[in-house]
C-alpha cells in the first residue's frame, strides 16, 4: 500500500513539474515574444525618426539657402557719357565725350524663381525685378565747354567745370542661379551661389553743371533732365548672405533737355556706358 501511494506521489510530482516547465516556457514565450517585438519596433522607429530628422534638417537648410532671393547691392560705378553724332557741333574745339571721376549706386530687388526646387538640385531659372536702381556720378573737369553757341547764347548745355548726375530707375529680366555644391550637405560649400542675369530697364537722370550757361555775359549753373532705356549684363558670386558682383550697363540713348526754357536747347541725345563693381547682401 505504501508502495502504491509512493508511486502515485512520484507520478503527480512529475506531472506537476512538467506543467510548471510548460507554463514557464509558455509564460516566457508570452513575455519574450512581445519584448522582442517591442525592441525591434523601437529600433526601426528610432532609425526612421533619425533619418526623417536628418532629411528634414537638410530640407530646412536648403530651403533657407534657396530662399535668400531679395538682394541689396552697394556699387562703385564708372559712367562714360558720349554725345550722339548730332551733338555737339563738328568743331574740333568742343569735346564729344567726358570721363567719370567716381560714382556710387544702390540696387534693391528680388529674384522670383519659376520652380520651388532647383533642376537637378543645381539650377534655378528665375526673373529678377529691381524696383530701386539709384546712382550718383561726378565727372572730371574739362577746360572747354561742350556745345555750340548762337550769338551769346549756348544752345546746348556745355559740359565743363563740375558735372554731376543723379539717376533713378527700375529694371527686369531673366536670371540663372547655380548651386554647384548642393550635394555637400552642411559642409558650408552648399551655400555657394553663382548668378548670371540680363536686365532691361528705364531710368531718369538729373544733370547739374556748375556755371554752364552764359546769361548776358555771366555764367550760371545749368540743369537738364534726361531719360531712356538701358540694358544690363552681370553676374555675382555669393556665400550664404554676402557676395560680390560685376555689371555692365549700356544706355542706347538718353534724351536730355535743359530745364531753363529761355535757351531753347531742344533734346540732347547722349550715349552712356556704365560699369559697376558691387557688394551684395541677400536675405
Amino acid at each position: 500500500m505504501k508502495r502504491i501511494i509512493l508511486a502515485a506521489a512520484v507520478v503527480m510530482a512529475c506531472f506537476a513539474s512538467a506543467q510548471a516547465v510548460d507554463g514557464s516556457e509558455m509564460n516566457g514565450q508570452v513575455r519574450s515574444n512581445p519584448d522582442t517585438t517591442r525592441v525591434m519596433s523601437l529600433e526601426e522607429i528610432i532609425a526612421q525618426e533619425s533619418m526623417s530628422k536628418y532629411e528634414k534638417d537638410n530640407a530646412d537648410r536648403r530651403n533657407s539657402i534657396w530662399g535668400k532671393n531679395t538682394y541689396l547691392n552697394l556699387a562703385y560705378s564708372l559712367s562714360h557719357k558720349m554725345s550722339s553724332d548730332e551733338f555737339p557741333s563738328k568743331s574740333s574745339l568742343l569735346s564729344a565725350e567726358y570721363e567719370p571721376k567716381f560714382g556710387v549706386a544702390l540696387q534693391w530687388g528680388h529674384t522670383f524663381n519659376f520652380h520651388k526646387k532647383p533642376i537637378g538640385n543645381v539650377l534655378f531659372i528665375g526673373l529678377d525685378y529691381t524696383w530701386m536702381d539709384a546712382e550718383f556720378n561726378q565727372f572730371d573737369q574739362e577746360a572747354a565747354p561742350v556745345g555750340y553757341e548762337v550769338g551769346e547764347q549756348v544752345r546746348c548745355l556745355p559740359w565743363h567745370n563740375k558735372k554731376m548726375t543723379i539717376s533713378y530707375g527700375m529694371n527686369i529680366g531673366p536670371s540663372l542661379t547655380f548651386y554647384p555644391f548642393t550635394s555637400l550637405n552642411k559642409s558650408g560649400a552648399d551655400n555657394i551661389r553663382l548668378q548670371l542675369y540680363f536686365h532691361v530697364g528705364y531710368n531718369a537722370e538729373l544733370a547739374w553743371i556748375k556755371e554752364a550757361i552764359i546769361d548776358g555775359g555771366e555764367y550760371k549753373d545749368g540743369y537738364a533732365i534726361g531719360h531712356g532705356l538701358y540694358t544690363a549684363f552681370g553676374g555675382n558670386l555669393s556665400w550664404n548672405f554676402i557676395g560680390v558682383g560685376y555689371e555692365i550697363r549700356n544706355d542706347n540713348k538718353l534724351k536730355f533737355k535743359a530745364t531753363d526754357d529761355k535757351y531753347k536747347t531742344g533734346t540732347l541725345e547722349m550715349k552712356e556706358e556704365t560699369s559697376r563693381v558691387y557688394l551684395q547682401f541677400r536675405f
